[in-house]
């Protein structure tokens, strides 16, 4: 086709200028190979996971040069994948996971902006407030200097119109403007604007969930109680609550492999999107509670990954939930985990891994099939049970095993319900 109309337009220059029609131009070579491919889509996915959880100060230069790098390398990676869509005989799963690495991280990169190193200013020249008590944060969970930021910030909340979804007990909204300044720096003013932000997004798009807001207060809740929690179980398996590490952090399973996406999302974004706020009202409170910032432990199951799950309305789920969990749900993971990954994913980060911070390393694992010893290190045998024996009707169903509930991690200084 593109050879004939090549060929066509030779011929009616030839008409004009007299001469005779170059020969046409040779096709086009085949996409470029797989493996360069392939290397450099995971390059740029360990590139965000960097930019996601280097967050302290020492990374925050590398941080801002790998955010700058990301910037260029999407707006050179579209025309790459223009010229791959075009080519039949490129890979389809390569141009799924291609899209996926460059829409995702992409929009993971806009909530990350402000990775550039913050200017920390005293709170008291930034917001005036009376001298804060420890208890203002739920116990010792803040140093000073983070103490002075939250509670100036929360005065400031208070005397201004305040957003009318602020959490009524101060003790959360400490907990949740901890978690800023973890992610964004000690500047009162741009705490405060972050937070704002973030509650006027969870106004105009989360689903209305009152009855589970209260729930979230009391227990822990299963993905089947989400809004059309009962559909999701045969699309999207997930475990909202798969026991604790041995740290002490929450575990969330999410079996990306199994996921049978939709046609339509009408019913995937509530689902997921209450999923996510309800995880992060509980471990507000279990904060709370405990006196300890709480984290999730974060599974990803790639097991049975395949290209049933490139089509647009999955790239575009899967850009808006990621924009949406960087940019609203700070300092919300202590580990990110995947498990079941291609043999190649799981050799190049490997290789990548050895020029990357400690701290980095501590947080991120990919993993292939032979993954139960190295989670062994890390998750109890309860836990282990939702990942390799559980079924996706029952991970749904997680942490209520049998009709129980789990138990609560050993050495924990509180109960928490």
């Amino acid at each position: 086709g593109r050879l004939h109309v090549q060929t066509m337009i030779l011929s009616a220059l030839a008409r004009v200028t007299g001469r005779s029609p170059a020969p046409p131009l040779p096709p086009p070579p085949p996409a470029f190979p797989i493996a360069v491919a392939a290397a450099a889509t995971v390059a740029l996915v360990v590139a965000a996971l960097f930019i996601m959880v280097g967050r302290r100060r020492k990374e925050n230069v590398l941080a801002s040069v790998l955010a700058s790098s990301w910037r260029v390398a999407n707006v050179a990676l579209l025309p790459v994948l223009l010229l791959t869509v075009a080519e039949p005989r490129a890979s389809p799963l390569l141009l799924g996971v291609m899209a996926v690495a460059s829409l995702g991280a992409a929009s993971c990169l806009i909530g990350t902006a402000s990775l550039r190193p913050a200017k920390s200013a005293p709170p008291s020249r930034a917001l005036s407030a009376p001298s804060p008590t420890p208890d203002d944060c739920g116990g010792g969970m803040a140093t000073p200097d983070e103490l002075a930021v939250i509670y100036a910030v929360k005065h400031s909340l208070r005397q201004s119109p305040p957003p009318p979804n602020l959490p009524e007990d101060g003790k959360v909204v400490a907990v949740q403007l901890l978690r800023v300044v973890r992610e964004h720096g000690t500047d009162a003013r741009a705490v405060e604007r972050v937070y704002r932000r973030a509650l006027a997004w969870k106004r105009d798009n989360l689903p209305d969930k009152p009855e589970l807001d209260a729930l979230a207060e009391s227990r822990w809740l299963c993905a089947a109680e989400m809004p059309h929690g009962e559909w999701a179980v045969g699309h999207w398996p997930i475990g909202f609550h798969c026991g604790y590490s041995k740290s002490g952090s929450p575990v969330k399973l999410e079996r990306l492999g199994a996921c049978a996406p939709p046609s339509d999302t009408k019913l995937l974004y509530p689902y997921y999107l209450a999923l996510v706020d309800t995880l992060q009202r509980r471990l507000d409170r279990t904060s709370v509670t405990s006196g300890r910032l709480q984290q999730t432990y974060e599974l990803f199951d790639l097991a049975g990954l395949g290209t049933h799950m490139v089509t647009f309305t999955t790239l575009s789920f899967t850009k808006d939930v990621m924009l949406a969990f960087a940019t609203h749900y700070p300092s919300s993971f202590s580990k990110a985990v995947v498990i079941n990954a291609p043999s190649f994913m799981a050799r190049l980060y490997r290789i990548l891994s050895t020029v990357l911070p400690a701290s980095v390393k501590a947080k991120v694992s990919i993993l292939g099939a032979e993954y139960e010893a190295e989670l062994a290190n890390d998750l109890t045998p309860e836990t282990l049970y939702w990942v390799t024996t559980a079924s996706h009707a029952q991970l749904c169903r997680a942490p209520f095993r049998d009709g129980a509930a789990l138990a609560q991690p050993a050495g924990s200084s509180r109960a928490v319900r």
